[in-house]
């Protein structure tokens, strides 16, 4: 691994809130639904945690929260870089 900038805890992406988290390992090569798995396992995201899960999508609850986040998997131009882009969304909005 060559550089990360990621949250360790689910709450901790909640404390964070809207970001950009960034994973680069060029020893690994993932497309963004691998990348997007791999993240989850990184957080300690469970399923019961996922409102959606759409493979590169997620929306994520908390329960000390009362929005949710969507998280977007995407590659930084190649398929050993991956972002996470982390936005708020209200319940309202589903």
């Amino acid at each position: 691994m060559l550089g990360t900038e990621l949250p360790d805890s689910l709450a901790e992406l909640f404390k964070v809130g809207e970001t950009q988290w960034t994973y680069v390992d060029y020893e690994e090569e993932m497309d963004n639904v691998q990348s997007m798995n791999w993240f989850m396992d990184y957080v300690g995201i469970k399923d019961e945690d996922c409102i959606v899960n759409d493979d590169t999508q997620i929306i994520v609850k908390h329960p000390r929260y009362e929005y949710y986040l969507q998280i977007d998997a995407g590659c930084l131009g190649d398929f050993f870089s991956h972002g996470f882009e982390v936005t708020y969304i209200s319940p309202e909005e589903l």
